[in-house]
């Protein structure tokens, strides 16, 4: 017995939704991916609220949120030193960035000195893990 033309196309896109559920089925039980930043466990959450009240995330991304009008900070606290980074906020300076960027960062000096320390806590806790999971630190003088 033959099959007509719709019957084709039925057993056809069974076919294709069989696979793709498959393709997923592997996806899913395949390992995870490696994590390659942490949330240091010094980071505390008064500096999350002062980055997210001053609005850093619309020109930073960082954790998969926020724009990326200025560079990501994931795994910032790995790449710069808390001192630095207080320098930074404070009073920022160009040419720190190989790459240009529409906007220029504010001047964060104004904010109460809590608010300010808080704020570069959480910026030097985002850390990034190396190959074999250890969490990276800053290079001296970075």
């Amino acid at each position: 017995m033959a099959l007509r033309k719709g019957e084709w196309l039925v057993l056809g896109g069974s076919a294709l939704i069989a696979g793709v559920a498959v393709f997923v089925g592997v996806l899913i039980y395949q390992q995870p991916p490696r994590i390659h930043y942490i949330y240091g466990d010094d980071a505390n959450r008064r500096g999350e609220a002062v980055y997210h009240r001053e609005g850093c995330n619309a020109c930073h991304k960082l954790l998969g949120n926020g724009y990326g009008y200025g560079p990501g900070l994931d795994g910032v606290g790995s790449r710069r030193s808390k001192a630095w980074l207080r320098r930074y906020v404070a009073a920022p300076w160009p040419g720190v960035s190989k790459k240009r960027y529409r906007t220029e960062m504010p001047a964060y000096g104004a904010l109460p000195e809590e608010e300010l320390d808080a704020l570069v806590g959480y910026l030097a806790a985002m850390r990034e893990t190396g190959p074999n999971g250890e969490v990276l630190s800053p290079e001296p003088g970075g």
